[in-house]
């Protein structure tokens, strides 16, 4: 997109009445405001970034004992019919993270993370999908994608998604690394199979941020004995659709207790003036006096 395009969309946006931005009651230290700014440029300029210990060790594996019993409930998704079936063998996704657990509420509107997804997606974004994930010894290579695919824009394009993991175990080329192509988010062509290929290996707490439009993929598990589990949130502009539904996904009860901050992040929000809303109402306080 041209830079006067990109200007004119931008006037657009801020002209119309606006909610109140996720990020406008955030604080950041220096130091975060720093790894914000550097994580943004990485994204705009390579299409990806890595910024490490965005957990404490103490705070992995707190999400490790929280998430095991919904793996071992849910078990992988091995052979299917006779075929291998999307997300690939030996690789466990749990999808609509917010009605199986709270263990990830918090984590979803860490001040750094929204920070980021502002920079990259604008001030109207919201969360598209939740999903833990946890490939084992011998899960497949993941074909490489785009993740901004299913929404029929040419390109290129401003971002539409922002996808992100978060390492609960170290990432290796061994185990299988994300595979990103670099600067593939600013081609209008399809991916080129000699392309270079970036491997983010990362220590457990490492947090990746990529531009949706980035060609990538996971790597195959060569290991014998080491799993990949991650927490993967996806984040689109807010005039999109959600992959995950939020709104049947998550049962009414569950929404109440959560965060204000969350609850907006997950769609009970204004787009603008106009869209979104109830009644002519901000859609948290209509849902908070019907229910």
């Amino acid at each position: 997109m041209k830079e006067e395009s990109l200007e004119e969309y931008v006037k657009l946006i801020e002209g119309m009445r606006m909610p109140e931005r996720l990020t406008a009651d955030l604080d950041l230290s220096t130091e975060n405001q720093s790894i914000v700014e550097k994580a943004v440029e990485e994204i705009k300029e390579s299409g990806y970034a890595i910024v490490p210990s965005f957990l404490s060790p103490e705070k992995v594996d707190e999400l490790r004992v929280n998430l095991e019993p919904i793996f071992a409930l849910t078990g992988n998704r091995d052979v299917k019919d006779g075929k291998r079936g999307w997300p690939g063998k030996q690789t466990v996704h749990i999808p609509n993270l917010y009605a199986k657990t709270r263990a990830i509420d918090n984590l979803s509107i860490d001040p750094v993370l929204i920070s980021i997804m502002e920079g990259v997606l604008g001030r109207a974004f919201q969360m598209s999908v939740a999903v833990a994930m946890c490939p084992g010894p011998g899960a497949d290579k993941q074909g490489l994608h785009q993740d901004d695919g299913h929404y029929p824009v040419p390109r290129p394009h401003l971002p539409l998604v922002a996808n992100t993991l978060i390492a609960l175990d170290d990432f290796t080329e061994q185990n299988g690394a994300t595979m990103l192509v670099p600067e593939s988010h600013k081609w209008d062509k399809e991916l080129d199979p000699e392309a270079e290929v970036f491997r983010a290996e990362m220590e457990a707490g490492d947090l990746l941020v990529w531009d949706g439009a980035v060609w990538h993929g996971g790597g195959e598990n060569k290991t014998k004995d080491q799993i990949r589990r991650s927490i993967n949130l996806n984040f689109n502009v807010s005039w999109l659709r959600q992959q995950e539904n939020q709104y049947i996904g998550i049962p009414r009860e569950v929404i109440r207790e959560m965060p204000e901050k969350l609850q907006r992040l997950l769609g009970y929000n204004r787009v603008n003036y106009l869209c979104g809303g109830v009644d002519y109402q901000d859609p948290l306080e209509f849902f908070k006096s019907n229910s």
